[in-house]
Order: structure tokens, then sequence, then C-alpha cells
């Protein structure tokens, strides 16, 4: 993702709007009149985004939209509001902005958005490379017997896998291809706005809620709703999914009337959701009707012929992206990345080689520029290390009388990278 580009006239909001993006990890740019927007706007970079107040000292941010979009430029654009502004900014949609936000809700609002906007552009131009180990054949005939049906599926794998990736494959070779393929992180939905973010709200709702908005389900209509991280979503929430799947009815928030919609479901994690059906933290039902297609997405530790060419795959973008000539990797880095765990998968891997090639000075990679998360190891030291791993869990688990909560704690690790482990090694411990 680009910049954000920033145009309020208020000085202490814009600096209070610009730390908070770059608290996130995102680059700004600001300004706080029409005229320098579109000093900007004349070197805009396909994927900025716009996020713009509606009243500005020399215009208004609607008027900004329509001339950015007479330009031919389609740069998210996101409309700041005051509450009494709301209908404004309703209108605002139609010359086509991305969606508008209450000032005094920018915090809670914009992060999700920015988030949808970041996987929608990465979706859409970041090339792919296919993979040709057996296991992703077998995946990818497993995704041709599916996509054409209308079965829900339910996508395990651990983090970095590319489940997105894989949910994107089988919209684009279903029957529903025309239509939209929306995708959502729940692990970003909030208990409090989850409901509303999924199925709309209408006005009045809710404390903010000053007009009505479709949510993500009405969004996907005839198409494919990705629901990302499903163990993340509010037990509250489970339910109305629930509902909706199986009558292909809902309730909008706040509405009092049902309104239907055809939307096939895709959902992936990496937590063991039996344990979490378990822990009463996810529906059994809705578990049963989410799965009637499963996919396990196997680790790139365990496809090691994939290893090599994703990094020279991923050396070509970075080729591009930094301007070099890197021509590939020397003896003892291509074994070094033979030998490494790949505890964050594909997504481990782009990031390490990106890295080293910014590093190169000359046309090959080098051991010395690789950095790893962890030293990599031969295969007789990972045995140890899952030996010894093992024992240490299995060691947690009994000061914590089967408490998995209590064992991760002890452990230092998340509860997912905990319940993650014990599938992974087997290990059976009732409390």
């Amino acid at each position: 993702m680009g910049r954000i580009i920033v145009i309020e006239d208020n000085p202490v909001f814009a600096g209070y709007v610009c730390g908070l993006l770059e608290s996130k990890g995102f680059q700004s740019v600001s300004t706080s009149t029409c005229n320098g927007a579109r000093k900007l706007f004349s070197k805009v970079r396909e994927d900025d985004i716009v996020l713009a107040d509606l009243r500005l000292p020399d215009g208004d941010g609607i008027a900004l939209l329509e001339e950015l979009r007479r330009q031919g430029m389609n740069n998210p654009y996101i409309v700041m509001t005051d509450y009494d502004e709301v209908p404004t900014a309703v209108r605002s949609m139609k010359s086509g902005a991305e969606d508008y936000i209450p000032k005094p809700l920018i915090e809670a609002n914009l992060f999700p958005l920015l988030k949808t906007l970041q996987k929608r552009t990465e979706r859409h131009d970041t090339p792919i490379y296919e993979r040709q180990s057996a296991a992703f054949r077998e995946i990818d005939r497993r995704i041709r017997l599916v996509a054409p049906t209308n079965m829900n599926v339910l996508i395990l794998g651990e983090s970095g896998t590319g489940k997105e990736h894989i949910a994107g494959k089988i919209h684009a070779r279903s029957k529903r291809a025309g239509k939209p393929f929306v995708a959502v992180d729940c692990g970003l939905l909030s208990k409090e706005l989850a409901a509303s973010a999924l199925f709309g709200h209408e006005k009045g709702a809710f404390t903010g809620a000053e007009s009505k908005k479709q949510g993500f389900w009405e969004e996907a209509a005839g198409g494919t709703l990705f629901l990302d991280e499903i163990g993340n979503l509010p037990i509250e929430v489970q339910q109305m999914l629930l509902r909706a799947l199986e009558s292909k009815m809902y309730r909008p928030t706040g509405g009092s009337k049902d309104k239907r919609a055809d939307v096939r479901i895709i959902a992936a994690t990496n937590e063991n959701l039996q344990v979490a059906i378990t822990e009463k933290r996810f529906r059994a039902d809705l578990y049963q009707r989410l799965k009637e297609y499963t996919l396990h997405i196997t680790p790139l530790r365990e496809c090691k012929e994939d290893i090599i060419p994703l990094a020279e795959f991923f050396l070509q973008l970075a080729n591009e992206e930094f301007e070099k000539q890197v021509k590939g990797f020397d003896a003892e880095a291509r074994k070094r990345l033979l030998a490494y765990t790949w505890g964050g998968n594909v997504r481990e891997l782009k990031r390490v080689v990106h890295l080293a090639v910014l590093h190169t000075e000359g046309d090959t990679v080098t051991a010395d520029t690789l950095e790893f998360d962890e030293m990599p190891l031969t295969s007789d030291a990972s045995l140890e290390m899952d030996d010894m791993e093992k024992k240490q869990i299995i060691r947690a688990l009994e000061q914590a009388k089967g408490n998995r909560k209590l064992a991760a704690a002890l452990l230092g690790i998340g509860r997912t990278t905990l319940y993650n482990k014990i599938r992974l090694y087997g290990i059976k411990y009732k409390e």
C-alpha cells in the first residue's frame, strides 16, 4: 500500500490522524486545502489512498473526489465527517467514495477499512507463484472439485500459508466468479461492531449510526464472503452467521425486517476449532455448517521442493522493487533456506528474501545476508529441538492441570500457537 493522503484544515486533528497512521506503520502526507490536494493528486500513485474532510477553506471533499474521478484516478477515497454532515457524506458514496467515517470514530473505524483495502490491493496487484509440490497439486485438484459447487469451505493452515489466496482461487473457478469476492479479517471485528460490520445497520441502531449502512454480507450478495480467522468471531455473532447460512436470511442491526442474500462462505483459521468448541468459544453447529468441505494447507517446512522456486520468485519481485539485478543464491544460502523451519511459512520466506536482496551488493545472495528469526537447524538438531519442545509443552500442561490458556502463559506463547503445537506433536492431555 502507498501513502495515505490526509486532507484536513484543522492542524491539530490532521496531526492526530497522521500520528495514528504512522503508529500503525502507514506512510502519510497531509494538506489543509483543496489547492494543496490538487498538487498532491498530480503526483498520486495507484496505491495511494485519500482521507479527506468534507469542509475545506477553498472547497469541499466531494468536489475533490469528483475531480479525481474525472481525471481517471480510481484511488480509494474515504470521507471524514462530523456527525451533522453524515447525510452529505452518504451522498459522496454516489460519487465513488469508498466509505465515510465520523471523526469521533476515526481511530476505531479507519484501520479495519485500511486493512480491507490493503488486502484488496494485494490480491489484485501482487503476482502469484503457483506451487508445484505434490501437496499443492493435490490441493489444486481438490479446489477444482469443490469450486463449481455451492458448498461452504473451511481452510485450515498455519499463518502465512496463503489461505486467502486459496479462497480467491476457489471463487475464481466457481460459478460466482462474476460476482463479488469480499475478504474480512474477523480478528479486526470488535465484539461491539462485528454484527454491524457483517450484516449492516439501520439509522439510529447505536450511537454514531446516523444513517443506514450495508454490511459485508450484502456486499458479497451472489458471490463469496471469505471470513479469515473465523475463530475470532464473537460468540454472539456466530448464531447470526449460522442463521444466515441456513436460511439465507439476515437482519441488520436495529432492523425490524429480514433481508435475503445468497452468499457462499469460505472460512479460514490457524486455530484448532474443536478445542475452541470444547472451551465454549466456538459453536459446534456453526463448525459443522462451515466444514461442508475442508482443505488443509500444508506448511512450507513439509513442502521443501517449493522453497527454492518460491525464493527465486520472491527474488525477482525484490529485484523489481529495489531496481536490482541479483541473479540467484549461492550454495550455502540455498542450503540454509532448505534447512530452516519457516514458522511464518511463505510470508516469512518472502520477507527473508526481500531483505537479503536489499542487502546484496553483488549479483548473488550469500548466506550472511539471510536474516532468520531463528538459526536454521540441521535435521538431527531439528528433531532434538522438537522433542525438547514437546516435553516442555507436556510439563506446562501438567503444571496448569490441563488449562491450555494457563499453559500458554507459562510457556510465553499465544494460545493459538499452543493449540497448533499440541496438534503438531500429537499431544493428548485431558484436564
